[in-house]
C-alpha cells in the first residue's frame, strides 16, 4: 500500500487531501453523536477523476465504523424516487422524503443515516424541475441539518460547475461547508515516477512527471493510470531513440483515451501541427514527453548528436530562469490588489494562485522555469484554463490570471546551470489539450478569431438583442433570468459607448436587463463600462456583467454562428468536442451571472438610499420639493433661493407666534422643519449622486419617454426626484394664503385700529409682505413655489383662525356701527370713545368678539331709550346712566370720567 493510503482506497496525497478527509470525518462524527452547537451540510467538489467517488466510499466506511448507517447513491436515484411517489414536492418536505428513501433502502435505522450523494450535477436540472424552491432545492435539507432536526445527514459531491453556485446559493451557503479536492501536485506525481523508474533516467524523472501532469491535468485516477502503464514504456523508448518514443506516443492506447468527451489525453492532431513547426523532427517526440526546461546536454544525449539552439515558433531556448515560488509570490501580490479593486473575493485569489502553481510546476525542472515574457503569457492563459476546469463555480479566478502581465511582474532572475530547450506552453497545450483550450466553436473556429471579432463588432444593437435572446435560450440562461424578471443583452465593449444611452433607456422604461460585456482582447480590458450604463443598472435592478477574454471569445463565436445563419454554423447544430466546449463555457457564464445576482450589486447606491429615506422621514414633502428644485436649477442656484426662503421662514414663524397669541391657537402643531437644513442634507446626497455618475441618468431620462417607470423596487422617492426619474407634483401654492391675506386686510379696514385689532392689522400687513416676497422669489419655478407655500404655511394655519375671529369682529362691529349711527352725535361720539378705549385693553380677538357682542345689545337698548324723548325724564336719566354703566362696567375709568360721561349722555 502506498504511503498515506488507507484500506478504503483513499490516499492522503497532500496535506490538503488529509485536511479535507479529517474535517469531513469530524463533521460526520459530530452529527452522528449530536451535542454540538451547530452543524453543516458538507459539499465535496472536484473534477471528474479527482477522487470524489473514492472519498465518498471512504466516508461510507468511516460512518459505519462509528456505528451509523450509511448509504452511497447518485442523485439520479433520489430524483427517480421522488418522481415515482410524489411527482413534485416543496423544499421543506425534502428532509422527510430523504428519511423515507433511506428507510426503504436500508430498513429502519435507530440513529443517523449518512447519505452520500454523488454526481449531483448530472441530475440537478431534473431535481430543480420537481422541487418547488426559492433559492435552492437543498435549502430545506441544509436547514434541517443545521438544526439537527433530521435523521439523514447528507453529503453532496459534484464537479465544479454553475450547479455548485446555484445549489449552494444564498441561505444554503452559510448552512454548508464546501470542500474542493485539489489536483494532484506535480511533486507528488514526480515521487510516483521516480519510484516506477527505480533510479533510472534520474535527470529526466521531473520532466516525465510534467508529461503525466499535463496528460492527466492532475486528476488522481488518470495520473495513476499513466504512471502505471505509460511511464515505464516511455523510459524504455527514451533509451532506444526518438523514433521509439514517437511510436509510444502515437500507438499507446492509454494516451488515446478521452479525459472528457472529445478531449484525448494526448492529441495526435495537435502533435502533427507542432511537428510542422520544428525543423529537427527527431527533437519533437523528446520535447513532447519532456515538457519543460530540458538541459541541452540531456537532449543531445538522447538524440545522439549535439543540439544547437535555433529559433522557431515552437521551442524557446534560454538560460534565464525564475523560481516558481518567486513568480507565484509576485503574481499573488498583483492579483490581490487587482481583486480588491474589482471587488472579487479573497478566495478567488487563492484559487487563481493554486491554478497558476499547478501549471507553472508542470513546466518546471528543479523548481525553475524559463523566463520568457511571451512564454509566460502562454502559461498564464493555460493556468486560466486550469482555473476554469477546477473552479467552475468561481469565474473570477480565471479572470485574475488572465489579467496578469509578465511585464508588470519582477521576480528575481536566476540562471540555469546550462542552456535549456523548452516546448512553449501553447505547444504543450496542443499536445495535451484541456477541455477549455479553445473557446471558439463551430464555424468560428475554422474562420479564426480576428474575422469573428470583426463580424460581431459590426452588428447593430437590434441584431445583438435578437441573437442575445437566442443565445440565452441556447445556453440555458432563460429560466435563471426570467425568474428575476431579467433579459440578456450581449454587447461588445468596443461598441458599448455608442449603445449606452439606448440600453439605459430600455432599463429606465421598465425593461430590466443583464448586459453581458464581452472583450476578447486582454490588452483592451481596462476600458471601463460607461458610467451611465452602470448607474441605470443600479437604479433599475438591472445588471452589468463583464466576461473574461476567453469567455468573451466563446460568446463571440456563438454570435458569429447566429449571424452566419447557415445550418452548419448555427450553435444548435454543434456536436462532439464543440458541444463539450459549449457545456463548459455555458457553465462558466451561468456561474458568472449567478455570482453577480448574489452579490451586493448597487452597494454604493444602497448607502445613498438609506440616507435618502432618513431625509424623507425627517422632512417629508418639503424635502421632495427641495429635491425637485436642486434637480431643476442645480445645487448653487437652488441654494440661493432656499437661503431667501429660509429668511422668509424665520419671519413667517415669528409672525405665526404673534398671531397665535391673539388668535388663541397652539402654534407648535403648525411648525415646519427648517428648509435650510433640508437643503443641506439633500444637496449632499445630490453631490454624491453626481460624483458617482448617477445624475447622468437624469440627463438622458427625458429622452427615454415617460418618467416614473424607471424606479427600482427599493429606490427612494427623493433619489428618483433628484435624478429626474419621477416628476414632482407640487401639493400647494401661494394663491390660497394670498387670497386669505387679502380677505383679512379687508376685515381690518372696517374695524377700529385699537389694541388687539391694531395688532391684528399689523400682523396682516406683515403677512401680505411675506406672501408677496415669497411669490417674487418663487415666480420662476413650481418646486420653489411649493417650498414657498410650505415655509409660510404656519401663518396660513394661524390665519385661518384669525379669519374666523376677524370675520366675527367685522360682522358685529358693522351692526354696532349701524346702531351707533342712530344715536345723537354727542352720545355716539362718547360711546365710540368708550368702545375704542375698552378695545385697547383686550388681549385676544375672542375677548374682543365677546365684548362687542355685549356692546351691540347695550347700544341697541341705549338707542331705544333715547327714542322715548320727554316723558318720565327722571326715569329716563336713571335708565341711561344704568345703560352706560353696563356698557363699561369692568373698565378702570376714574370716577370723574364716569360722571362726565353720564352727564354728557343725559344732556344728549
Amino acid at each position: 500500500m502506498e504511503p498515506g493510503c488507507l484500506e478504503t482506497g483513499w490516499c492522503d496525497l497532500s496535506e490538503e487531501h488529509r485536511r479535507i478527509r479529517v474535517e469531513l470525518e469530524g463533521l460526520i462524527r459530530s452529527y452522528v453523536e449530536g451535542g454540538a452547537d451547530e452543524y453543516w451540510m458538507p459539499v465535496v467538489v472536484a473534477p471528474y477523476g479527482s477522487g470524489k467517488t473514492t472519498l465518498l466510499r471512504h466516508l461510507e466506511t468511516f460512518a459505519k465504523s462509528i456505528g451509523a448507517a450509511a448509504l452511497r447513491v447518485e442523485l439520479a436515484d433520489i430524483v427517480e424516487y421522488i418522481v415515482e411517489r410524489y411527482g413534485s414536492v416543496h423544499e421543506s418536505e425534502l428532509p422527510r422524503i430523504l428519511e423515507e428513501y433511506a428507510r426503504e433502502k436500508l430498513g429502519e435505522a435507530s440513529g443517523v443515516v449518512v447519505l452520500l450523494v454523488d454526481e449531483v450535477e448530472e441530475s440537478y436540472d431534473l431535481l430543480r424541475g420537481i422541487v418547488e424552491y426559492e433559492t435552492s432545492p437543498f435549502r430545506g435539507v441544509a436547514e434541517a441539518i443545521r438544526t439537527h432536526s433530521t435523521k439523514v445527514y447528507v453529503v453532496l459531491a459534484l464537479g465544479p460547475s454553475s450547479t455548485l453556485k446555484e445549489a449552494v446559493f444564498g441561505p444554503v451557503a452559510w448552512r454548508s461547508r464546501i470542500f474542493t479536492l485539489p489536483l494532484l501536485p506535480k511533486p507528488v506525481i514526480e515521487r510516483m515516477v521516480v519510484e516506477i523508474l527505480g533510479g533510472e533516467l534520474a535527470d529526466a524523472a521531473s520532466l516525465l512527471a510534467n508529461m503525466v501532469w499535463w496528460a492527466s491535468k492532475g486528476r488522481i485516477a488518470w495520473a495513476r493510470m499513466l504512471v502505471d502503464t505509460v511511464v515505464g514504456k516511455l523510459a524504455a523508448a527514451l533509451k532506444q531513440g526518438p523514433e521509439h518514443v514517437e511510436t509510444v506516443l502515437l500507438g499507446e492506447e492509454a494516451l488515446a483515451r478521452e479525459i472528457v468527451e472529445g478531449v484525448p489525453l494526448f492529441d495526435k492532431t495537435g502533435y502533427r501541427e507542432v511537428r510542422r513547426l520544428i525543423e529537427d523532427k527527431k527533437m519533437i517526440p523528446l520535447l513532447a514527453v519532456l515538457p519543460g526546461p530540458v538541459p541541452l546536454s540531456l537532449l543531445s544525449r538522447l538524440l545522439g548528436y549535439e543540439v544547437l539552439p535555433e529559433a522557431n515558433l515552437a521551442v524557446v531556448y534560454s538560460r534565464t530562469a525564475v523560481r516558481v515560488e518567486d513568480l507565484l509570490s509576485e503574481a499573488e501580490a498583483w492579483m490581490t490588489r487587482y481583486a480588491r479593486a474589482k471587488g472579487f473575493q479573497a478566495s478567488s485569489v487563492e484559487h487563481a494562485v493554486s491554478a497558476l502553481e499547478h501549471a507553472a510546476l508542470a513546466w518546471s525542472r528543479d523548481g525553475l522555469i524559463v523566463y520568457d515574457p511571451q512564454a509566460l503569457r502562454e502559461l498564464f492563459t493555460i493556468a486560466a484554463d486550469v482555473a476554469r476546469e477546477i473552479y467552475g463555480d468561481d469565474p473570477h479566478a480565471a479572470q485574475l490570471i488572465e489579467a496578469l502581465n509578465p511585464d508588470l511582474l519582477s521576480p528575481p532572475i536566476e540562471r540555469f546551470s546550462e542552456p535549456v530547450a523548452a516546448l512553449r506552453p501553447s505547444m504543450v497545450a496542443r499536445l495535451y489539450p484541456m477541455a477549455s483550450s479553445s473557446p471558439l466553436v463551430g464555424c468560428a473556429r475554422r474562420t479564426g478569431p480576428s474575422q469573428v471579432v470583426e463580424v460581431v463588432n459590426s452588428l447593430a444593437l437590434g441584431e445583438l438583442m435578437e441573437y442575445s435572446s437566442r443565445l440565452s435560450e441556447f445556453l440555458g440562461l432563460n429560466e435563471l433570468l426570467e425568474k428575476r424578471g431579467l433579459k440578456l443583452v450581449v454587447a461588445p465593449a468596443r461598441s458599448l459607448q455608442s449603445y449606452a444611452q439606448e440600453l439605459a433607456c430600455k432599463m429606465l422604461s421598465g425593461e430590466p436587463l443583464v448586459v453581458l460585456v464581452i472583450e476578447p482582447d486582454a490588452g483592451r480590458r481596462e476600458k471601463q463600462v460607461p458610467r451611465l450604463l452602470e448607474a441605470a443598472a443600479a437604479l433599475t435592478g438591472s445588471l452589468v456583467v463583464e466576461a473574461g477574454p476567453r469567455l468573451s471569445l466563446f460568446v463571440y463565436s456563438l454570435l458569429y454562428g447566429f449571424s452566419i445563419a447557415t445550418a452548419g454554423c448555427l450553435p444548435e447544430n454543434l456536436t462532439g468536442h464543440d458541444r463539450r466546449t459549449v457545456n463548459l463555457y455555458a457553465d462558466l457564464l451561468r456561474s458568472l451571472v449567478i455570482e453577480v445576482l448574489a452579490s451586493k450589486a448597487g452597494q454604493e447606491l444602497a448607502s445613498i438610499e438609506t440616507r435618502a429615506h432618513v431625509v424623507e422621514q425627517d422632512y417629508g414633502e418639503i424635502g421632495y420639493a427641495v429635491a425637485a428644485l436642486i434637480r431643476d436649477l442645480g445645487p448653487e442656484p437652488a441654494g440661493k433661493i432656499v437661503s431667501e426662503l429660509a429668511t422668509l421662514q424665520q419671519r413667517a414663524r415669528s409672525l405665526a407666534e404673534k398671531a397665535s397669541r391673539i388668535a388663541g391657537v397652539d402654534y407648535s402643531a403648525s411648525r415646519t422643519k427648517p428648509v435650510s437644513k433640508a437643503y443641506s442634507s439633500i444637496a449632499e446626497i445630490y453631490e454624491e449622486l453626481e460624483e458617482k455618475g448617477y445624475t447622468l441618468v437624469g440627463r438622458v431620462s427625458p429622452s427615454c419617454g415617460e418618467r416614473g417607470q424607471a424606479r427600482g423596487p427599493s429606490i427612494a422617492r427623493l433619489v428618483a426626484i433628484l435624478l429626474g426619474l419621477e416628476e414632482y407634483q407640487p401639493e400647494a401654492g401661494l394663491s390660497e394664503i394670498s387670497s386669505l391675506a387679502e380677505r383679512l386686510a379687508a376685515y381690518v379696514e372696517h374695524v377700529p385700529r385699537a389694541g388687539v385689532l391694531e395688532e391684528a392689522a399689523n400682523i396682516i400687513e406683515e403677512m401680505k409682505a411675506i406672501v408677496s416676497k415669497a411669490e417674487e422669489i418663487a415666480r420662476s419655478n413650481s418646486a420653489a413655489l411649493s417650498i414657498a407655500a410650505m415655509v409660510v404655511s404656519p401663518i396660513g394655519t394661524v390665519a385661518s383662525k384669525l379669519a374666523e375671529d376677524l370675520a366675527a369682529v367685522y360682522r358685529i362691529y358693522g351692526s354696532l356701527e349701524a346702531n351707533l349711527e342712530e344715536l345723537p352725535d354727542k352720545l355716539r361720539k362718547k360711546a365710540l370713545e368708550a368702545i375704542t378705549s375698552d378695545l385697547s385693553n383686550m388681549s385676544s380677538l375672542a375677548e374682543a368678539v365677546q365684548y362687542l357682542s355685549t356692546a351691540v345689545s347695550l347700544v341697541n337698548k341705549l338707542k331705544m331709550l333715547s327714542e322715548k324723548g320727554g316723558s318720565g325724564i327722571e326715569e329716563l336719566k336713571s335708565k341711561i346712566i344704568e345703560a352706560i354703566d353696563r356698557i363699561i362696567p369692568s373698565q378702570p375709568l376714574v370716577d370723574q370720567a364716569r360722571k362726565e360721561a353720564r352727564e354728557e349722555a343725559i344732556v344728549g
